[in-house]
């Protein structure tokens, strides 16, 4: 049949549609990363990930104290080999002062080796973690300032300074992860990040493939 003003060809939309393999494409991608996730799942290392973090949640639970101090101010720690993250408090104690702070404070991190020589800090976009605040309804955060990468294990001079004209004053808190805990997460990184998009991917694409399929048989 042809259009009688351009003589051009006239397709049956149900006749398309029960053409169409879009619904069992997007049903065969649902698959694969069905698959794909699965296998990312079996291979993550869970219960190396589980030891990590229980050793951290007990290190910032008993710790705590150990790796604060005044900001701005400084202080001097012993940090092993890995990766340290430095955040500052909106609601904390420090030598029995309550120091309740704005969230939004920026400071600058610098952190120095005992043979002088600063270490390269990773400055990176302002995050904060919710805490439990000791003040009925309000609220208590952990903004993080930077991170840093300690070479070897040592004594270091870790410093959050205010930009100039800026006045406030805060408790800096550092979380501090070893070597071994660096590698774990980093080991494990590529399969958890697999099995995630992997299973997200399978129930997107099943969903919208499964709705594409009803469409088709519909039309037809």
């Amino acid at each position: 049949m042809t259009d009688d003003h351009t003589g051009s060809p006239m397709v049956s939309a149900r006749a398309r549609a029960r053409r169409s393999g879009l619904g069992r494409g997007l049903l065969l991608i649902a698959a694969v990363c069905a698959i794909t996730g699965v296998v990312s799942a079996i291979i993550a290392p869970w219960s190396d990930l589980l030891a990590a973090r229980q050793a951290i949640a007990t290190r910032m639970t008993t710790d705590t104290a150990a790796h604060r101090f005044l900001a701005p101010g400084h202080d001097r720690f012993e940090l092993p080999a890995g990766r340290i993250f430095v955040a500052y408090l909106t609601d904390a104690e420090f030598e029995g002062t309550r120091y309740l702070a704005s969230g939004e404070m920026v400071f600058d991190l610098t952190v120095t080796g005992d043979d002088g020589a600063a270490v390269e800090i990773e400055h990176e976009p302002t995050q904060r973690a919710n805490l439990p605040s000791s003040r009925p309804g309000r609220s208590s955060a952990a903004v993080l300032v930077a991170a840093a990468t300690i070479p070897t294990a040592g004594s270091y001079d870790v410093s959050l300074q205010l930009g100039e004209g800026e006045v406030g004053q805060a408790v800096g808190e550092i979380l501090v992860l070893d070597q071994s805990e660096v590698e774990t997460l980093e080991q494990a990184f590529t399969p958890v990040l697999g099995a995630m998009c992997g299973l997200g991917g399978a129930i997107f694409f099943g969903i919208v493939g499964g709705i594409a399929v009803w469409l088709e048989r519909r039309a037809g």
